[in-house]
């Protein structure tokens, strides 16, 4: 599966949902992908594969420390959890 496929999948399914306002998650989406695609391009190049390569809490560890704030949000870690769903 490709990066655009799981991140429209995702996408997909966070409009479905009844959220009480899902552009938050959506928006989460967006800044997860920036650092995945800044900071560890190869996830975003070959999800299938390299997902699988490291753990989601050592994947959210590594994304915090490129924040300024020192932590993932509880919207972008909630995105990375479905990541990890589709993989």
């Amino acid at each position: 599966m490709t990066w655009n496929k799981i991140k429209k999948s995702i996408q997909t399914d966070l409009l479905s949902r009844d959220l009480k306002n899902p552009k938050i998650r959506l928006n989460a989406l967006e800044r997860v992908e920036i650092l995945l695609t800044t900071k560890n391009p190869k996830l975003i190049r070959n999800p299938e594969i390299e997902f699988k390569k490291i753990d989601k809490n050592e994947l959210k560890e590594s994304l915090s420390a490129y924040k300024k704030s020192g932590e993932i949000s509880a919207s972008e870690s909630s995105i990375i959890n479905e990541i990890y769903k589709r993989i």
